[in-house]
């Protein structure tokens, strides 16, 4: 994806710059990318995906993206791979019931289910209940790039689920798409999916 318009208008970054983001999930690169450090992050994930590094690409906009942006963007990446006959698991369940409804109630509900066993599902669970909330009566302990990482993690992991590499390749561009788009304000949803499904926008 070169696109130049799908790096534009992502008001979810807007107040994100490169260096904050680099230092925050502690990123090394292959390379010295050209972005500097008080750059805004999207015109680094924008060098990232042109050098090719489309693995970079996520972990970057993984830890810029808000907590529910990107949590919601992690849980389309976990109907990838933990749906089975069309159902949602409890744990996904939950961390999309706290995107859509932060609140003690539903973070208590996440916290519960990211202790049971699962795979990415229970990730999301976990990053929803490490999201800190105005009313919360202690702060969580993680560190602050674990949600981002958490987020990335399912990313891989959606990104793997495939054998061929044309098919790794096209979940890849998949991933990116969605979460530009989540970024732009958009629900996440692309091609087929926008048309199968008629949720609505984060945020």
């Amino acid at each position: 994806m070169n696109n130049k318009s799908a790096f534009t208008g992502l008001i979810k970054l807007e107040k994100r710059s490169a260096g904050e983001v680099v230092r925050l999930g502690k990123v090394k690169f292959p390379f010295r990318p050209q972005t500097k450090n008080d750059d805004p992050v999207v015109k680094l994930i924008e060098e990232l995906v042109a050098q090719n590094l489309l693995m970079d690409a996520l972990k970057i906009l993984a830890l810029a993206l808000p907590p529910r942006e990107g949590i919601w963007w992690g849980c389309l990446a976990a109907r990838d791979t933990t749906m089975k006959d069309g159902k949602k698991t409890k744990a996904l369940e939950a961390a999309e019931a706290w995107v859509f409804k932060p609140s003690q109630e539903t973070k208590k509900a996440a916290e519960k289910l990211a202790q049971e066993p699962g795979d990415s599902d229970v990730e999301m669970a976990e990053a929803a209940f490490n999201v800190p909330l105005p009313d919360d009566e202690e702060p969580p302990m993680a560190p602050p790039q674990l949600v981002g990482l958490l987020i990335f993690s399912v990313q891989l992991e959606s990104f793997f689920s495939h054998k061929l590499p044309e098919d790794i390749n096209r979940q890849g561009q998949l991933l990116l798409a969605r979460g530009l788009d989540v970024a732009k304000g958009g629900n996440g949803q692309i091609g087929e999916e926008a048309e199968n499904n008629a949720e609505a926008p984060i945020g």
